[in-house]
């Protein structure tokens, strides 16, 4: 292994002929190693390295090994520890373990499983770290877009969500780890048909618009698997983007076509009218011509002609409208106001 990159291993022990026996082995592994007594100095040391791993005895003088871990991932909390321990103290390392450190191994400690553990370690680490970083990204690229983003482990639980998503569900305080269901209030999102799920046992990205009833709002909602170095799938991260004004502009886009095509069809409808009411008009006004004045049918002609004339009248403007205007009618109810629609030199 290549000193200028091996890893950088910072070894903990306040017993002084297992420190240097432990610092031989792992050189001998190839890594860079720098040792502490003391665990209080060790913080100290810690802060000035750069360090890719910690190896820490648990039970030391002056600061116990889960102390050390809490402290240490404190000031970074992507490095991993390994909590190195004797037999009595297993259960204090199971603990430190539950509280974040990376693995436990029990003295005296096997050279291949010390190897194994630490190649696991630095490789999971790097692994966090990737995710780390795309998570920064996606990040970036959500608050550019306005939209709210929560990434789910694929047990469905909450690892992380940004502060859009936060106040958007109306989320005042979460723990990583909660059930998606035990965080985000119901209905919010698309339950029944829910596209994480969907994007977990596809593999493949997965999108679904849900409407809330309750508020009236439109999400997209994209559920983006995201895979380890092995392809497996361990996390989902779950894209909600507010697109309610665009639907409301789908729908009156599509009323208005609607309404285009109605006023169209009465247009044609009014077309086929006039000829025969025409001819109507022109027979009626023969015929008043013909029946002399005290006929009782002439008042009975007069007015079918008036109504044939009005009817026409009528018909000219639905043929002439140009335009959808509305009028208030009967309090909320809105009807097409032919006389403006028809005057009006505009179009739909």
């Amino acid at each position: 292994m290549n000193n200028a990159v091996s890893p950088n291993i910072l070894l903990v022990d306040d017993d002084y002929n297992i420190l240097q026996v432990m610092e031989i082995r792992l050189k001998l592994m190839g890594y860079q190693v720098v040792t502490c007594l003391d665990p209080k100095e060790a913080l100290s040391v810690f802060e000035q390295g750069n360090f890719s791993i910690v190896l820490t005895d648990q039970r030391m003088e002056g600061l116990r090994g889960s102390d050390l871990v809490n402290e240490i991932h404190l000031r970074d909390p992507h490095v991993p520890i390994i909590i190195m321990t004797a037999y009595g103290t297993v259960d204090d390392a199971v603990e430190s373990v539950r509280q974040g450190a990376y693995t436990y191994l029990q003295k005296p400690v096997d050279t291949k499983e010390l190897e194994l553990h630490i190649k696991r370690a630095l490789g999971d680490s790097a692994e966090e770290q990737r995710l780390t970083q795309e998570r920064h990204i996606w990040e970036r690229i959500v608050e550019n877009m306005n939209a709210a983003l929560i990434v789910l482990n694929s047990d469905l639980t909450v690892d992380w969500m940004n502060s859009i998503a936060q106040s958007q569900y109306k989320i005042e305080d979460f723990s990583r780890g909660q059930l998606c269901i035990e965080v985000i209030p119901q209905g919010i999102l698309p339950c029944a048909s829910c596209p994480v799920k969907q994007a977990l046992l596809s593999g493949k990205t997965q999108s679904i618009e849900h409407h809330n009833y309750k508020t009236d709002q439109w999400l997209l909602v994209t559920a983006i698997p995201i895979h380890d170095l092995q392809r497996n799938i361990i996390q989902v991260a779950e894209l909600a983007q507010d697109i309610t004004e665009i639907k409301r502009a789908q729908d009156m886009l599509l009323e208005k076509e609607k309404l285009k095509g109605v006023i169209e069809m009465a247009g044609s409808a009014a077309h086929e009218l006039s000829q025969p009411m025409q001819s109507i008009l022109g027979w009626g006004e023969l015929l008043r011509y013909r029946i002399n004045e005290n006929d009782p049918n002439f008042k009975i002609l007069q007015s079918i002609c008036r109504d044939i004339e009005k009817l026409g009248d009528l018909v000219t403007r639905i043929r002439n409208v140009t335009c959808h205007v509305t009028k208030n009618y009967l309090g909320n109810i809105n009807i097409i106001d032919l006389d403006k629609a028809s005057t009006e030199k505009k179009h739909v």
